[in-house]
């Protein structure tokens, strides 16, 4: 191997290694406290309740004409814990607890989604898509 190789191994690895490392601090220094972040639960496109994530648990259940569901909020977190839905897939995205997560369930026409109330949409860095 020549001298010219090692040193364009050494930069891949160091390039990726930034990559990854930027990633995992983003990741890792989140800007809201726990007990701070909000969970909006919207029907049909429209708000339906907005619940503070707790400690303490809360069931919150809801009938409405797209369909029954309940939603418990513990550990300031919230999960779905029944759905009458044909195909409860909504269960099986389990326990959600920090920003941007969310819970979908198409037959309800429910979205549950995390939110820090602290920040707007205007503070996210995000990318919306990657082509």
């Amino acid at each position: 191997m020549k001298r010219g190789d090692f040193v364009i191994i050494v930069l891949v690895f160091l390039v990726a290694g930034s990559i990854y490392g930027v990633k995992w601090m983003n990741n890792r220094n989140e800007h809201y406290a726990q007990g701070d972040l909000k969970a909006v639960i919207t029907v049909n496109g429209k708000e339906y309740k907005t619940v503070s994530l707790t400690k303490e648990e809360q069931i919150i259940e809801m009938k409405t004409k797209f369909g029954h569901n309940i939603l418990k909020v513990y550990d300031y977190g919230i999960q779905m814990t029944y759905s009458d839905a044909p195909l409860p897939i909504a269960l099986e995205m389990g326990f959600i607890s920090r920003p941007r997560q969310q819970i979908i369930c198409i037959p309800a026409r429910l979205m549950v989604e995390v939110v820090n109330p602290d920040r707007s949409i205007d503070d996210d860095d995000e990318l919306d898509a990657v082509i």
